[in-house]
């Protein structure tokens, strides 16, 4: 029988992180990396933009030429956007110019078409300027967006849509970025349903494998594992070593406690390099850590709130860190309690909370009863509260950590009082 190791919080976050190691990283193809942490620092090839252009469909003139306005011009030439100037611009002439067309050698400034008027047409065609436009009126100067040799990305970051177009601007048809690890997931337990089998007397639909499989996915896994396994030991051990030949890191859901029918617990001595925790964390006590086979390996235990915020607290971070992610944990909140929270030292709580704003903040009020077995309060959740180790009872206006789960929708929220 394998003894559990008693952790802190905070021994058991630090033992895992420790154990992370970056996965090495890819040439990812621009298509592919919007979601992905960057593993370069990027620069900028060139300057963006690269060349001077109009801001506006007007004419490109000499600022210089307008100050007596309304004056007229002679239209010596018309540069779309994607041509070049034929020739230089005089100092007493204006040329037609599209938005984005480069600005003509000798121009440093654009008369958009709201402030002139067009006579004629051909050769014989003049503008009137009605306004006087100031040097560099309505051009977008090289560089000025993003210069030259400047850092564009640092190391880390999180690459979003827009990120792309950045890097798609700047010529990057591909980055170094960090692989999406394999993920395996398996349920245990004799009791557990498909979501399409019928209800029988004493069994429950499997809840977990799909929220698990989905918060790993979120977190930048590639699940290509999920099943459920009944409480045989040997077919859970059996089901834990697949996982972990085909595996970058494996979650078991549930056999980590102290029961009499806990297989994953049964399964660790054949595992090697697996430790049974029991940690000061509520909900979340009984897990199981480990990296056999330089796996990841993650027992979780079997109540959902206790699988999800184990995951959120540990596995969520662990992951991220694997793939190369600067920021491993949710956003992190101030807030203050809105009501009295019970809680004791010597444990870290997690409190499944709804979020409403409050003056410049957020006040924090329980999503619902905090039994480890409800799944309600983790749909309602916006955040999880973090009362410290050193904490007892929270008092109501008290002010806590919170990791944001997710936002709360602003048509809905009406600010707290």
């Amino acid at each position: 029988m394998t003894t559990p190791i008693h952790l802190s919080y905070a021994e058991a976050r630090a033992r895992v992180l420790a154990a992370v190691r970056p996965f090495p990283a890819r040439s990812t193809a621009l298509e592919a990396l919007v979601g992905r942490p960057l593993l370069e620092t990027l620069r900028a090839a060139y300057d963006l933009p690269p060349f001077p252009n109009s801001a506006m469909d007007g004419y490109a003139v000499h600022a210089a030429a307008t100050a007596g306005a309304p004056v007229e011009l002679p239209v010596v030439a018309v540069v779309p956007a994607g041509r070049v100037a034929p020739r230089a611009l005089g100092p007493n002439e204006a040329m037609r110019i599209m938005t984005g067309a480069m600005i003509p050698t000798g121009a440093d400034a654009i008369v958009p078409f709201e402030d002139a008027q067009r006579i004629g047409s051909g050769e014989e065609e003049r503008v009137r300027v009605l306004r006087a436009a100031a040097p560099g009126a309505h051009v977008r100067a090289a560089g000025r967006d993003l210069t030259r040799g400047a850092i564009v990305f640092e190391a880390g970051r999180a690459l979003s849509p827009h990120d792309v177009a950045l890097l798609a601007a700047l010529g990057a048809g591909d980055a170094l970025a960090g692989p999406r690890p394999r993920v395996g997931v398996l349920s245990t337990g004799d009791e557990l349903l498909s979501v399409r089998d019928p209800l029988v007397p004493g069994a429950i639909r499997d809840s977990n494998l799909p929220m698990l499989a989905a918060l790993a996915a979120e977190a930048g896994g590639k699940v290509v594992l999920a099943e459920r396994v009944g409480d045989d030991p040997e077919a859970v051990t059996n089901a834990i070593r697949r996982a972990l030949d085909t595996c970058d890191a494996v979650m078991t859901i549930g056999g980590v406690s102290a029961g009499d029918f806990d297989p994953v617990k049964e399964s660790l001595h054949a595992l090697g390099a697996v430790e049974l925790w029991r940690v000061a964390m509520r909900p979340g006590r009984p897990q199981a850590f480990g990296t056999p086979g330089g796996r990841l390996f993650f027992g979780l235990p079997g109540n959902p709130a206790s699988v999800a915020c184990v995951f959120e607290a540990i596995v969520r971070p662990a992951l991220r860190k694997a793939q190369g992610f600067a920021s491993i944990d949710r956003p992190r909140v101030r807030v203050r309690a809105a009501e009295r929270i019970v809680s004791k030292p010597g444990r870290t709580d997690f409190v499944r909370v709804t979020l409403k704003p409050q003056g410049d903040g957020w006040r924090a009020a329980p999503a619902g009863e905090q039994t480890s077995g409800h799944l309600t309060p983790q749909s309602r959740a916006h955040a999880l509260a973090i009362v410290p180790e050193a904490a007892g009872a929270v008092a109501a206006g008290e002010p806590l950590d919170a990791l944001v789960l997710r936002w709360p929708d602003p048509s809905n929220v009406e600010p707290a009082s």
